[in-house]
């Protein structure tokens, strides 16, 4: 058996706040040095807890990258990625490109995107809740 887990990355992940990247590599870190064979993370424009206001959450393939070079061991994936946030060339590159930094580690998985308020147009408005306010931006 294999055992994975989900490093931190949202509002509701932490203290009332967004994790800082430390605390994201702490984790990461603690997680390979303790035997976990993979860190997942997640692929959505906003986050939040069923029934509360969304809230700030960090990019997953940005935080993906930056674990692949933080960590030597443990397979690296995404819960999963949603397949109509980027363009396939993009994302293959992008893919190919986070599997080199992390020596071949990547584990790809694609869905179709599930969570209705990530996937609504009024989703892709910027707002400071991506870095951690819940104000809009305009």
């Amino acid at each position: 058996m294999k055992v994975g887990v989900v490093v931190p990355m949202s509002q509701s992940d932490g203290p009332g706040r967004m994790p800082r990247w430390e605390e994201v590599r702490a984790f990461a870190t603690h997680a390979e040095a303790i035997g976990i064979d993979s860190l997942w993370v997640c692929d959505h424009l906003i986050s939040g807890p069923p029934g509360q206001p969304p809230e700030g959450i960090h990019e997953g393939w940005t935080i993906l990258s930056a674990l692949a070079a933080s960590t030597s061991k443990v397979e690296l994936g995404q819960l999963v990625m949603c397949s109509s946030f980027r363009n396939p060339g993009l994302l293959a590159k992008m893919a190919v490109t986070a599997d080199t930094i992390s020596g071949n580690r990547l584990i790809l998985g694609l869905g179709a995107g599930w969570y209705d308020p990530s996937t609504t147009p009024s989703a892709t408005r910027p707002t400071t809740a991506s870095a951690g306010s819940s104000r809009r931006s305009g």
